[in-house]
């Protein structure tokens, strides 16, 4: 069943996006994903954290840093925090449970209609296969 913003109040759930559909190439660093923190009701991206291509999931630290910039910039912690259940997110969804936020893993297709301009915008801002 979709995830809908209306829903939700602000920050009382978030979600786990991947923003780009081919990775992001660097000459100097390699190829990475980027996944964001959104806020489902308002479709806000509260933080960003690159991760190597080649790695299959945030790690434990990166899952701490992404959900602590997130916190930061939204001032409190969500109630509930939405992951793909594509998505390999062990260390994310023991961080998020260590915060004491509730984890609901919801299959993709149930994110996507919320999450489509934001992937849209960041792909006319960072186009796919384009060097950085």
């Amino acid at each position: 069943m979709p995830v809908v913003p209306s829903d939700f109040f602000r920050n009382e759930a978030w979600l786990i996006i991947q923003l780009n559909e081919a990775p992001v190439l660097t000459e100097a660093d390699g190829d990475f994903n980027v996944m964001a923190v959104m806020d489902v009701a308002t479709k806000l991206i509260f933080g960003m954290e690159l991760v190597q291509a080649n790695i299959p999931c945030l790690s434990e630290v990166q899952s701490r840093k992404l959900l602590a910039e997130a916190e930061g910039a939204a001032g409190t912690r969500p109630q509930k925090l939405f992951i793909a259940s594509e998505y390999d997110a062990d260390d994310l969804v023991k961080v998020a449970m260590d915060m004491g936020i509730k984890v609901e893993r919801v299959p993709l297709q149930d994110l996507s209609d919320i999450t489509l301009e934001a992937r849209e915008g960041f792909a006319v801002h960072v186009g796919g296969g384009r060097v950085q």
